[in-house]
């Protein structure tokens, strides 16, 4: 169950969002997670499923897709539930 849903378009709340948290932003199509050091993690916000928009799961520290069930780690991308097999697409500019 998502308890609490999180995305944005602004910039302005990207620059304000806390550590161990993440957001959507669904006019980039990003995943970004930003962990207890202040690093972002960003991924495709595409679930490798069928193609849905992933969504935050603040709770559970994950992206969860509201299609099919498939959840994936926020710091990695990696499936944590599926349907999915495959991790999130990695957007990150230093890998």
């Amino acid at each position: 169950m998502i308890l609490e849903v999180s995305k944005s378009n602004s910039e302005s709340e990207m620059n304000k969002l806390s550590e161990d948290s993440g957001i959507v932003k669904e006019n980039e199509k990003l995943a970004i997670y930003k962990d207890s050091t202040g690093k972002e993690h960003r991924f495709s916000s595409i679930c490798t499923h069928l193609g849905c928009s992933v969504v935050w799961n603040d709770l559970e520290k994950s992206f969860d897709c509201p299609c099919h069930g498939s959840r994936f780690s926020g710091l990695s991308g990696n499936v944590i539930n599926g349907p999915a097999n495959a991790p999130l697409e990695n957007k990150n500019n230093d890998d």
